[in-house]
């Protein structure tokens, strides 16, 4: 998934993910630190979705607060992406549905969820799970419109 961000040109996910080729044991260690919080930023979990090949096809992370400035305005709780060769096959659909079913588990009951403006296909899922548009907000770091929306997740997902 890694490698895939660099071939695409996509340095804002390769960058992210980059430790990870290198110290790939190092970096799980470091996920399972930020489920408590470090260095002024939230509680987070993150979680990888997968094919029956162990192929990493995306990745969310679940933010349990919005006590941090930068995730208040532009993160929001669930932050997600899907590799590039892996677009367009409904695995956005489906791992944020399942982050918000994960969202239920640690009792939030109202998601705020971001995405830029010009991504039409993360504003079609986050609509599609129940997203409410709320506002934009200019992020001047990638000089970019941002909309914000809110999801109240359906506990009744978990009972099914």
């Amino acid at each position: 998934m890694v490698e895939e961000y660099r071939a695409f040109g996509e340095t804002e996910y390769f960058e992210m993910y980059k430790e990870a080729l290198r110290d790939f044991k190092g970096y799980v260690l470091k996920l399972k630190d930020n489920i408590k919080g470090c260095d002024g930023w939230v509680p987070s979990y993150t979680f990888w979705l997968t094919n029956m090949n162990d192929k990493i096809l995306g990745v969310v992370r679940i933010r349990t607060s919005l006590d941090n400035e930068f995730v208040r305005k532009f993160a929001g709780h669930i932050g997600y992406d899907i590799s590039p060769l892996s677009r367009r096959r409904g695995y956005g659909m489906t791992i944020l549905k399942l982050a918000l079913e994960k969202a239920t588990m640690i009792h939030l009951d109202k998601v705020l969820i971001t995405c830029d403006d010009d991504n039409i296909a993360s504003k079609r899922i986050i609509e599609n799970n129940g997203g409410i548009f709320e506002s934009e907000i200019f992020k001047e770091e990638n000089n970019k419109q941002m909309r914000r929306y809110w999801i109240t997740p359906d506990s009744s997902a978990l009972r099914r």
